[in-house]
């Protein structure tokens, strides 16, 4: 019990390395499932995008000397009027077993942050870098909800949003009580 105990960060400072380290093992739990499936995930990013009609051929655009098919709008949230009758048939899961390994990465790489910012909450690069995941994750969450549509506000999505937001404020109004010059 000690061993198990000892990793826990100490208590002596507040709720925040708490709060720290639980989502750091989340971070890590989640990232092991988006190594394992793609069902968790494909609860969070949940619509399904059909081809963007305003985007169309595999030529390259003659002013800008871009292949349309490296647009990041190519493709648009599925709709009767977005890809007319054949919506089902022409929709794409944006949850790629590519897409969760990277998001695992991520959410692996941000997890280890908190984790050891946790046990030195004090320590100013530590603190920030711990800060940082939490305004990308929220910048992500945030601009998938309201920009690139893949997001919407169901039980699943509110931790990772709350979480993400939550923990951004939270850092930045502590920020000189638990970071000294």
């Amino acid at each position: 019990m000690d061993i198990i105990l000892s990793y826990i960060p100490s208590g002596e400072q507040g709720l925040l390395p708490y709060y720290l380290f639980l989502v750091g093992i989340v971070s890590v739990g989640n990232s092991l499932q988006n190594l394992t499936t793609l069902h968790y995930t494909r609860r969070i990013y949940n619509s399904l995008f059909v081809p963007n009609p305003a985007i169309a051929g595999d030529n390259k655009n003659k002013e800008t000397k871009q292949n349309p098919a490296d647009s990041v709008n190519k493709l648009v949230l599925a709709s009767a009027s977005a890809a007319g009758k054949d919506a089902d048939k022409a929709a794409q899961d944006q949850v790629t077993p590519l897409a969760a390994r990277l998001f695992g990465t991520w959410t692996m790489l941000a997890g280890f942050i908190r984790m050891y910012a946790a046990h030195d909450v004090s320590n100013r690069a530590l603190y920030e870098l711990a800060l940082l995941t939490h305004v990308v994750a929220a910048a992500h969450f945030i601009s998938e909800l309201t920009v690139f549509k893949t997001f919407r506000l169901t039980g699943p999505q509110l931790f990772p949003l709350f979480a993400g937001t939550g923990g951004s404020i939270w850092m930045a109004l502590q920020y000189s009580h638990y970071v000294k010059a």
